[in-house]
């Protein structure tokens, strides 16, 4: 991408996210402030090797859309922000929520999938279309692992990957996901021209 490109994605991702921020705030009864940094294009090959070298475990959620613009959205928390992120959407009905034995990884889904809404429903604006996300398939095991199975229909010729970290925060909470998008890259281009 250039750096006007970059910019503009930039600028996608941070709308999408201050969206998804306002509807967590709805969802939890409390505001939440979250920012995005570092959007940068990355070649899966030093994103693999960096996500190899860190073996703790993560939550992830996997969300696809295959129709007009095909990609492939991934959402990794690290335990304890997967944790931090669970019990702070689910303070209001925590009674209900908390008899699931896997409460935390429902609740990163659902987290997960108004995070890529808000995103996607940016992008989608901007190329003025429409992009239907999947349900969450919500994954664990070490980021490596749960990147390989985002990337089953990585194609190197046709995707690029674009990442961003998300800081997530509020009264109570504080706490940190990668975002990254594997997007055809002749689509994204013509939505940044």
């Amino acid at each position: 991408m250039s750096e006007a490109q970059k910019w503009k994605v930039t600028r996608l991702i941070e709308a999408g996210v201050a969206h998804s921020a306002e509807l967590l705030g709805l969802m939890s009864k409390t505001q939440w402030g979250i920012m995005t940094s570092s959007v940068n294009e990355i070649p899966v090959v030093r994103l693999i090797s960096w996500f190899h070298r860190e073996k703790s475990r993560c939550i992830g959620a996997i969300l696809r859309a295959r129709a007009e613009v095909p990609l492939e959205f991934l959402i990794l928390f690290n335990e304890s922000s997967a944790r931090a992120v669970a019990e702070s959407v689910v303070k209001p009905v925590e009674d209900k929520i908390r008899s699931f034995p896997d409460w935390v990884s429902m609740s990163v889904g659902e987290i997960s999938n108004v995070l890529a809404q808000g995103v996607i429903g940016a992008l989608a604006d901007a190329m003025d279309t429409m992009i239907i996300l999947s349900a969450p398939e919500v994954k664990e095991g070490t980021r490596s692992q749960i990147l390989s199975e985002a990337l089953e229909a990585y194609d190197g010729r046709q995707d690029m990957l674009v990442t961003s970290q998300v800081n997530m925060y509020s009264e109570n909470l504080s706490a940190e996901c990668n975002m990254i998008i594997i997007i055809n890259a002749d689509c994204l281009r013509r939505m940044l021209s």
